[in-house]
């Protein structure tokens, strides 16, 4: 599993599929999955061997809300980063799959910079 920092996954964030469940994730799955900006260091994601730390992406775009972070335009995936709903997910047990979207490492540091400020 090679998952860099800045690339834009699909994946099931159900908070019922985790590290604790015994079941493997299933195609069915799939129809509940949402675009996801990976934040986590890209050495980090290998280490750790599927666990990444992510934001949400929706498709709402409103400037005016500092913590909506629109994606830069020319990407296949249009939105904005939902700064403050991170989440850390264990890709082994949830459907997932990549968009083959990375985005450029200065707006990644940009919606890390907005979560330093939430959690500081």
């Amino acid at each position: 599993m090679n998952i860099q920092r800045g690339e834009i996954i699909r994946v099931n964030l159900s908070p019922t599929k985790g590290r604790a469940l015994k079941d493997t994730p299933s195609d069915k799955q799939q129809g509940k999955a949402r675009p996801c900006l990976v934040l986590s260091n890209t050495k980090f994601n290998q280490r750790r061997q599927g666990i990444v730390i992510v934001s949400p992406i929706t498709n709402t775009i409103k400037p005016e809300i500092k913590t909506l972070i629109q994606l830069p335009d020319g990407l296949k995936i249009t939105g904005s980063v939902l700064a403050e709903q991170i989440r850390t997910l264990d890709l082994k047990k949830r459907w997932w799959k990549t968009t083959l979207v990375i985005v450029e490492e200065d707006f990644v540091n940009k919606v890390v910079h907005i979560v330093e400020q939430i959690i500081s």
